[in-house]
């Protein structure tokens, strides 16, 4: 990878290490390997929402952010890129992807931590099932399950766990995690 005014390097970042918010971290399309690795201990959010696309070793690093990580201007992600990053622990933000494979959903299905997809514009049963056993956000307003029965299923079942919500029924997680398998 070459520099240039819109990658990041490891210069910018130790410049910047008092304050990396500074940095601006979404209008960069790049990141070097080691300008990455010298964020990725850093438990804050990292906005690289700037950048378009991930090669798998990019992927592979990014997904070892103990932090929130806003991925959202990939179009597209590779299923081997969809595997390392469904590795990753906690908040993922891929809100520009608009469709996914099936491989990527059973990856992402397997995420730890909350992911977000508001760019899915469309899924089969089988994904939105696959999808729906976890913390997973997506725009609903725009979302099309392929199967009427399904989308009638999904809206009723959302509807009713907002109302539950709205009425104050929550259950703790430790209470939910005693019921999920190991």
């Amino acid at each position: 990878m070459t520099a240039s005014a819109r990658t990041l390097t490891l210069d910018m970042v130790l410049a910047a290490k008092a304050n990396i918010y500074q940095l601006d971290l979404w209008t960069f399309e790049a990141v070097e390997p080691p300008a990455f690795e010298a964020l990725s201990p850093l438990r804050h959010y990292l906005n690289l929402s700037g950048i378009p696309s991930l090669t798998d070793d990019e992927a592979a690093a990014f997904a070892r952010h103990p932090g929130i990580l806003d991925l959202s201007g990939l179009r597209e992600v590779s299923d081997s890129a969809a595997s390392h990053l469904a590795t990753k622990k906690g908040g993922l933000w891929l809100n520009g992807l608009p469709l996914l494979s099936d491989t990527a959903i059973r990856a992402f299905s397997a995420h730890e931590g909350d992911l977000y997809l508001w760019g899915i514009r469309e899924l089969t049963p089988a994904q939105n099932k696959a999808l729906s056993k976890h913390n997973i956000f997506f725009t609903r307003s725009h979302l099309v399950v392929r199967e009427p029965v399904a989308a009638i299923e999904f809206v009723a079942a959302v509807r009713q766990g907002f109302a539950e919500i709205d009425r104050g029924e929550r259950i703790p997680i430790e209470e939910i995690e005693r019921e999920l398998p190991s």
